[in-house]
């Protein structure tokens, strides 16, 4: 027979009236959290759902939301202070009817709610964002558990509500859910339309709202319209910056108003002529990213106004001596009158676009400037990058949308530093930060086009009075390059692509708790790169040594690598293994190999007529005296000029040398010598052993060196702006930092006769060393000397294509298509089908006629390297030899859309629409060539000049060698 069942016992409620009033109370709060936790997931569903009709905003949060996050927080926080004074005082009671149920459930509910509460709190103060989406779901599993444990509690106790009591508990919670979603979709209405104009707006990178400005028929008369050009109705012309509106914005716009102390704002321009600690325009994001703005407070973007005293004495420059108007800039007084008097004013805003947002945007830059405005001591603040809102296209020059003053979705976006409302605003956007990431951290913020914006530079007319010519040009270096996996044509193709931001932007430890960190990590806004001169301003040595320590860091090598003479058929290699013994009284050339290892475009890149990279080598006896030197720095702070330098001279349309950074006045270019990536240069040293050295040895010592600004520029932004360089009596010595360094020491024979030991054989890990040398020769127009490199190449590594293939370039460029085919087929029998030999392949058959295999071999290439631009040009070329014209125009259309600026593509457009009929199409390319070619005339400038200056002639030689002369 079955034993019954003991019926469960039921004792009275052992709460007091207070206990009762609290526990009500508690379940009120508790109904509203549980609703309100509801609306909240419903929201955050719609948002990993994209469900746009309901999400609570991409750029735009509805009043609710915020303020039913709010109360989350607020009544969150009442119910949890509530529920713990219920629970200490309710536990004395309890526990003395041992009932273990009732203790174990509700001790259970106690510590959900204790982890609930620190959880919600960590969230409050550190933010929801991806590194703390464990606390998030913590929360909410927390949430869900504390709900189940109170009804576990209540129903194991002894005392528990009836079924009609839960039935409308969850009732009014399913009302207040519906009344919290009704109210929230009639107030998202408009919110919707915003995002949906956001959305289509950032689904490319180019033609954005300030493409209004670029209304350019009324202002051309040409056939042809540049890419970028900037009509002179623009209030910003000459730079290529817009606003959404098209007119002025106020500088808040830029600082946000956080202007700093203007106390302390004075007494450091006082003390060092500019604003060095102030941070203006970052006090409201130092809230959340202090990390990020402590490294972007010493970078270079930060001083890059009023606030760099180089910089200011170059604009300045500009503005007092770019008198002299043209067409387009009266047009432009026309538009705006109260410019008229002021053309070198107008003129400076081309340099603004990058440097002076804060001036510029605000109408500023006309007029004179106020050097210890805040706005002038500003740089590019947070905003000046993170405002932009669109680019407009590849040609760089500040072609960039700002939005005009939007409203900060978030409630009390206007509170001061340390008010409750800006604890609230805070709040919030840790509680969803999303909207303001989506608003800061635009798509194309992390590709390398957006850093073109500004480091890709071209003059015009309206500029220099002359025409369209080059400047600066970082983004096309680096995206025509095996870096970018752009270039077959490289010698170097590195396992993946590397970005600006890769190398510019590194992960670094986010040590003050910046919110927006992965994995502890935030995007670095150092921005290192070469510019030690400001750093040494302000004396700031942390930033120096970590700028020091980033160009030391697999950057560029040197090598002395090679040595020939007067008595060798050939010269000797890798002599460093060879040890050849020199005799006294010969003629000994030294070869050293700079190599480009780690940059990702040229180097130097940048402002090379003010940038200074040089070669110092140095001959040694065996005690240590210097023999001869070459690349030595002067007493006076100027360079050897006979030296092997790493820059470039120009000159004017006079022949007088740009040494002010006058780019205005920029004509022609006498030498530019820079190293592509992945390539390498060579400086020959000539030098006659001493006759009475016998026996002992010499050490031969290299050092790359480099300074931010070579000293004549330094001296003009001294004796231009003293006002900049308060703390200096003299012209400041700027650092110079060894990039690289290589040394030799090699014997000297007894005999007078010169021999080759052949100590060390060569290893297979030289291979790459004979690969840069032969690559230095190479584009030296040595082929000679390179075949002989390139086939050690091939013997240390046969395994490899680099001997092979480069033989095969070599053999090209003597015009030799036998040998080239027969290096090729040795390409194929290593790596059958390799887009790189395709290359070459291409130009090969190309050069042979046969154009209908040299295409398919250029459409090879393109199937692993889409953005070749050579290889799209090439392809033209050869389908326009064949006579397939509209083939060829759509290759050459694809080079125009990487860069719009190719003047070889523009020529051929112009053959290919003559040779279809389509006159008026070819007057257009026609005129778009002569626009970007080069001024072959100007050339005679470079003859004349070269003529009274022996070590530009030297550097502008394809072969150059210095000879270092025996010191006294």
């Amino acid at each position: 027979m079955a034993r019954k069942k003991k019926k469960r016992q039921f004792l009275p409620s052992i709460l007091t009236v207070n206990l009762k009033n609290t526990l009500v109370i508690s379940l009120v709060l508790a109904g509203f959290i549980i609703a309100n936790t509801s609306y909240l997931l419903i929201n955050r569903i719609a948002d990993s759902l994209n469900w746009r009709f309901f999400s609570a905003g991409k750029t735009s949060l509805p009043q609710l939301f915020q303020i039913m996050v709010l109360t989350h927080t607020g009544v969150g926080l009442l119910l949890i202070t509530l529920m713990a004074g219920f629970a200490i005082a309710h536990l004395r009671k309890v526990w003395r009817r041992r009932h273990n149920a009732s203790i174990f459930s509700g001790i259970s509910f106690v510590a959900t709610g204790i982890v609930l509460a620190v959880t919600g709190l960590f969230i409050l103060t550190e933010s929801a964002s991806r590194d703390n989406q464990w606390a998030w779901w913590a929360h909410v599993v927390c949430g869900t558990l504390a709900i189940a444990g109170y009804i576990t509690h209540r129903f194991v106790s002894y005392t528990r509500p009836t079924g009609i009591k839960y039935k409308r508990f969850f009732l009014t919670v399913v009302a207040l859910v519906l009344v919290l979603v009704t109210w929230h979709g009639f107030t998202n209405r408009g919110i919707i339309r915003t995002q949906e104009a956001q959305i289509a707006l950032d689904k490319g990178l180019y033609d954005g709202p300030g493409a209004k400005n670029r209304d350019v028929t009324k202002f051309s008369e040409s056939p042809f319209v540049p890419t970028g050009f900037v009509p002179p109705g623009s209030p910003f012309f000459p730079s290529a910056a817009t606003t959404t509106s098209g007119g002025y914005l106020p500088s808040r716009i830029i600082t946000r108003d956080d202007l700093g102390s203007m106390t302390i704002h004075e007494d450091e321009i006082k003390e060092f002529g500019f604003v060095k600690d102030t941070r203006i325009g970052a006090e409201t994001c130092n809230r959340c990213h202090a990390d990020i703005v402590d490294q972007w407070a010493t970078s270079a973007h930060r001083f890059a106004s009023f606030n760099n005293p180089f910089y200011e004495a170059t604009i300045e420059d500009l503005r007092r001596n770019a008198t002299q108007p043209n067409v387009w800039v009266e047009k432009h007084i026309k538009s705006f009158p109260e410019t008229k008097d002021r053309v070198g004013m107008v003129k400076s805003k081309w340099c603004s676009g990058c440097h002076d947002p804060a001036l510029m945007l605000a109408g500023a830059m006309d007029k004179p400037i106020n050097r210890n405005s805040p706005e002038a001591q500003a740089g590019l603040t947070c905003l000046a990058c993170h405002a932009i809102d669109q680019i407009h296209n590849q040609t760089g020059n500040g072609n960039y949308n700002i939005a005009d003053e939007q409203e900060d979705p978030y409630l009390f976006a206007n509170a001061k530093e340390g008010s409750m409302g800006a604890f609230i605003h805070d709040a919030i956007i840790k509680a969803k930060p999303s909207v303001h990431k989506r608003q800061m951290l635009k798509p194309f913020f992390k590709k390398s086009e957006y850093c073109a914006t500004c480091h890709k530079v071209s003059l015009t007319e309206p500029v220099n009075n002359y025409r369209w010519l080059r400047g600066q040009d970082e983004f096309d270096n680096w995206h025509d390059s095996g870096v970018a996996l752009n270039a077959s044509r490289t010698f170097y193709l590195p396992a993946q692509k590397r970005l600006c931001q890769d190398c510019h932007m590194p992960p670094e430890p986010a040590i003050l708790g910046d919110v927006a960190a992965k994995n502890g990590f935030v995007r670095s806004h150092r921005f290192l790169a070469v510019n030690t001169a400001l750093p040494f301003l302000r004396g700031d040595t942390e930033t120096i040594n970590k700028i020091e320590s980033f160009l030391q860091d697999e950057k560029l090598s040197v090598d002395i690598f090679a040595l020939k003479t007067e008595s060798m058929k050939k010269p000797v290699m890798a002599i460093n293994r060879k040890k050849p013994v020199l005799s006294a009284g010969e003629n000994v050339t030294f070869d050293v190999v700079v190599r480009n290892k780690g940059v990702g475009h040229t180097f130097p890149g940048g402002t090379n007529d003010s940038n200074e990279a040089w070669l110092e080598v140095s001959v040694l006896d065996e005690n240590g005296n210097l023999l001869a030197k070459s690349g030595e720095l002067n007493k006076d702070g100027h360079v050897d000029p006979m030296a092997h330098v790493y820059k470039a001279l120009i000159v004017d349309k006079d022949g007088n040398p740009i040494h002010r950074r006058n780019a205005q006045d920029i004509h022609v270019t006498v030498f530019a010598n820079v190293i592509g990536p992945g390539t390498a240069d060579i400086a020959h040293y000539e030098f006659t052993m001493p006759n009475g050295l016998t026996g002992g040895s010499i050490k031969v010592k290299a050092r790359l060196l480099w300074r931010k600004f070579d000293r004549k520029y330094t001296e003009f932004a001294f004796y231009a702006n003293r006002e900049g360089f308060k703390q200096y009596d003299t012209v400041p010595d700027l650092p110079v930092t060894v990039i690289a360094s290589d040394e030799i020491s090699l014997e000297i024979s007894k005999t007078r006769k010169a021999i080759v030991t052949n100590i060390l054989a060569d290893e297979k890990s030289d291979w790459m060393r004979y690969n840069d040398y032969g690559i230095g020769l190479l584009l030296e127009e040595d082929t000679r000397g390179a075949s002989i490199a390139f086939q050690q190449v091939a013997k240390l590594r046969p395994d490899l294509l680099h001997g092979s293939l480069n033989l095969a370039k070599v053999a090209v460029r003597d015009g030799n298509i036998d040998k080239a085919y027969q290096y090729l087929k040795k390409c194929e029998k290593i790596k059958p089908g390799d887009a790189q030999v395709a290359w070459v392949w291409g130009v090969v058959l190309q050069e042979d006629g046969l154009y209908e295999n040299a295409a398919a071999a250029y459409r090879r290439v393109l199937e692993q390297f889409p953005e070749d631009r050579a290889t799209w040009r090439n392809l033209g070329r050869t389908l326009y030899l064949n006579q397939q014209y509209e083939e060829a125009l759509q290759a050459f259309e694809q080079v125009l859309t990487i860069d719009p600026e190719d003047a070889i593509a523009h020529y051929h457009r112009m053959l290919c629409f003559r040779a279809i009929g389509k006159e008026e199409m070819a007057k257009i390319a026609e005129a778009a060539y002569k626009f970007y070619q080069i001024d072959e005339s100007a050339k005679e400038i470079t003859r004349a000049y070269r003529l009274k200056d022996e070590g530009a002639n030297l550097m502008a030689q394809k072969i150059r060698i210095h000879v270092l002369r025996l010191q006294n």
